[in-house]
């Protein structure tokens, strides 16, 4: 470049003599940390450490081959979300690449939306536990149509949709109820007890002993003790050929068409 154009460019353009050092070291950096990146396999992707907000996908699950003629158990939990335990329960479930089903409640879950939001895009499955835990057999029908119809519109907000199953409080019910569901009702094979004796090693105790091939094992997510369980009966029941599905997975593989209205308890090979 001759002192005629440098002149000229000095003279029209002041300012790129100084940008341009500084344009050119930026584009070095961008390239040198790209490269960095794609060889020690870096994500770039942000993901905040914050519980609430960590919405990442669940990893790759261990089974995710064939499940056919391997043994299935589904995990539920009842009563949630509570932010302290339930995200901690999802940081195990995403750990040990398991997945579970959540009653929840339409009240925890107003409280606790982006807890709800992460168990949805967790890959997990949500199920309805309805508003405010009632004995819906012994209110009036109309309280108990608005209790579910409440419960639902906090889904629909929170997730964009209704939940599929519904697990009615304390397993009661009515014909009245059963009509208006529109979803099946999920029961339990196994239960833990884990409200009773919030006591970890019984609570395993009580899941290993009763645990078969197509269980549903009834839990809650407000325990911290439950917690402290999960890991425990995730290893051990994976010992012993288990794996993990959601209840619909679980009709699903056992060939089972879930009608509304209909009590499901366990689903047999």
């Amino acid at each position: 470049m001759d002192k005629t154009m440098r002149f000229g460019i000095n003279k029209e353009l002041p300012w790129l003599k100084f940008a341009l050092p500084i344009i050119i070291v930026f584009m070095l950096i961008l390239g040198f940390s790209g490269v960095f990146f794609r060889k020690v396999g870096v994500d770039t992707t942000f993901v905040p450490k914050t519980p609430m907000m960590r919405h990442t996908k669940v990893p790759e699950r261990v089974f995710r081959g064939d499940l056919s003629g391997k043994k299935l158990v589904a995990l539920t939990f009842d009563d949630g979300p509570a932010f302290d335990t339930t995200s901690r329960l999802l940081d195990i479930l995403r750990d040990r690449g398991a997945v579970a089903t959540f009653f929840e409640l339409g009240t925890r879950a107003r409280g606790n939306p982006e807890i709800t939001k992460r168990v949805f895009e967790e890959g997990h499955e949500i199920g309805n536990h309805t508003m405010y835990h009632q004995n819906l057999a012994k209110v009036p029908m109309n309280e108990a149509e608005d209790d579910l119809n409440e419960s639902k519109g906090v889904f629909r907000e929170i997730i964009g949709r209704e939940p599929s199953l519904t697990r009615l409080p304390y397993g009661n019910s009515t014909d009245f109820v059963k009509e208006i569901l529109g979803t099946p009702i999920i029961y339990w094979s196994v239960d833990t007890k884990d409200w009773e004796t919030k006591d970890t090693e019984k609570i395993v105790e009580n899941v290993l002993s009763t645990a078969d091939d197509g269980a549903i094992i009834l839990m809650h997510d407000i325990y911290s003790t439950t917690i402290d369980a999960v890991p425990i009966v995730i290893d051990r029941l994976r010992e012993d050929g288990y794996e993990f599905v959601t209840v619909s997975e679980l009709a699903d593989y056992r060939g089972v068409e879930l009608e509304n209205g209909e009590v499901y308890t366990k689903f047999e090979p």
